[in-house]
């Protein structure tokens, strides 16, 4: 492999990170990218610049510290079709179809059985385990599934499960049902009740859920 095409995988690479990295924590300045990935802050603004330039990230506002203000970065709509997702147009028109011609009951049915199949496919994962054991095997779970999802355990005792993409937003955005059946799947799977801090789908950056001690 000669110089020039090693470079140019090194520079998309470095690219994807800062897409990946915005994604995670919502809006970031160039100094704070610098040092998640231990590149110098020209550098990063040369790759911030291409990004731009393709229409992936944009400056949101100004976060105002000593010195100079930084712009403040976060990613475009366009974006979003570079992190995986599982659905398409069609899923939201059978839903409406469904909805149309069964009304609520009918659409709710269908959730229904996804949240027992889903039950059925990770519960076996989660048997025989510690309350910590299930957090951190649900979270690989999910993160296969594309929810880029990660846990912390809390000085309390507590945890705290967070997605940084729901491969299925479009679809929840439309119905909220399938927020509160994901929340009483996990709720299930963990034996313990979770309290939702934060969701994709209501415009937030990420699907943050606390179980609590």
């Amino acid at each position: 492999m000669d110089t020039i095409t090693t470079e140019r995988k090194e520079q998309g690479s470095t690219r994807r990170s800062i897409l990946q990295l915005l994604r995670r924590y919502g809006e970031m300045t160039a100094l704070e990218l610098s040092e998640h990935l231990r590149i110098g802050a020209v550098g990063i603004r040369q790759h911030l610049a291409i990004l731009e330039r393709d229409k992936l990230v944009s400056v949101s506002g100004l976060r105002r510290q000593i010195g100079r203000p930084s712009n403040l970065y976060v990613l475009t709509p366009e974006a979003e079709a570079r992190f995986p997702k599982q659905y398409d147009r069609l899923v939201l028109d059978l839903l409406h179809y469904l909805e149309h011609i069964g009304g609520a009951m009918v659409l709710e049915e269908v959730l229904e059985q996804r949240h027992e199949r889903m039950l059925q496919e990770f519960s076996p994962h989660l048997a025989d385990k510690s309350r910590r054991e299930k957090v951190e095997t649900l979270a690989n779970l999910l993160a296969a599934q594309g929810y880029m999802c990660e846990w912390v355990e809390e000085d309390d005792g507590s945890f705290v499960l967070t997605e940084y993409n729901c491969p299925i937003d479009c679809v929840a955005r439309k119905y909220s049902q399938i927020c509160l059946q994901e929340e009483r799947l996990y709720e299930a799977l963990l034996g313990a009740p979770l309290v939702r801090e934060s969701s994709i789908a209501c415009g937030e950056h990420c699907c943050r859920y606390r179980i609590p001690v």
